[in-house]
C-alpha cells in the first residue's frame, strides 16, 4: 500500500498551497505600529496606554497619533483631553517639528477635562516617545500660539 496515493497527494498539495499563501499574504500586509500614549486618570495620575497604528509616512503617522490621542482612553476611568467631536485644523510635520493647529472649542470643552497644559504636556511626551525624528511641537489656537517658544 502506498501512501501518497493520488486522493493523498492532492489533499497535500492544497494544503501545500493553503499554507504557502496565507505565508505571502501574512507577508505583504503592512504591520502596525506599536505606539505608547499618556491619558490623565480621574485619579490625578497618568497612565500610558499601548495602541497600534498602521505604518505611514511620518507627517501621516504624527496626525494619526494626534487623532488616536483626542479619540481619548479606552479606560473609562480616563479623563479626555477635549471634547470627542474636535478635530485639528492642521496638523504636519516639517523641519523635524510637529505644527498642531487645534480649533479654539478645545479650550472650552463640553465635558470635564483637564487642563490645557496637562494636554500640552502629555501631547508632547506622546510624539517624542513615539516618534524619533520630531524634536519640537508647537501647539496653536485658530492659527495663535498657545505657549511662545522662549
Amino acid at each position: 500500500m502506498h501512501f501518497f496515493t493520488k486522493p493523498r497527494l492532492i489533499c497535500w498539495l492544497l494544503l501545500t498551497g493553503i499554507a504557502a499563501a496565507l505565508f505571502i499574504s501574512y507577508m505583504i500586509k503592512p504591520h502596525y505600529k506599536r505606539v505608547i500614549l499618556y491619558f490623565p486618570h480621574s485619579s490625578g495620575s497618568v497612565r500610558a496606554e499601548e495602541r497600534y497604528i498602521p505604518p505611514s509616512t511620518e507627517s501621516d503617522f504624527a496626525a494619526s497619533l494626534v487623532t488616536e490621542l483626542l479619540l481619548g482612553s479606552v479606560h473609562h476611568t480616563a479623563e479626555r483631553f477635549t471634547d470627542p467631536e474636535i478635530r485639528p485644523r492642521s496638523c504636519f510635520v516639517r523641519n523635524r517639528a510637529l505644527y498642531l493647529d487645534l480649533p479654539r472649542q478645545v479650550l472650552t470643552p463640553k465635558v470635564h477635562t483637564p487642563d490645557f497644559h496637562t494636554f500640552y504636556t502629555l501631547l508632547q511626551k506622546a510624539i517624542t516617545v513615539n516618534c524619533k525624528d520630531i524634536d519640537t511641537v508647537y501647539v496653536y489656537i485658530d492659527g495663535v500660539p498657545a505657549y511662545q517658544q522662549s
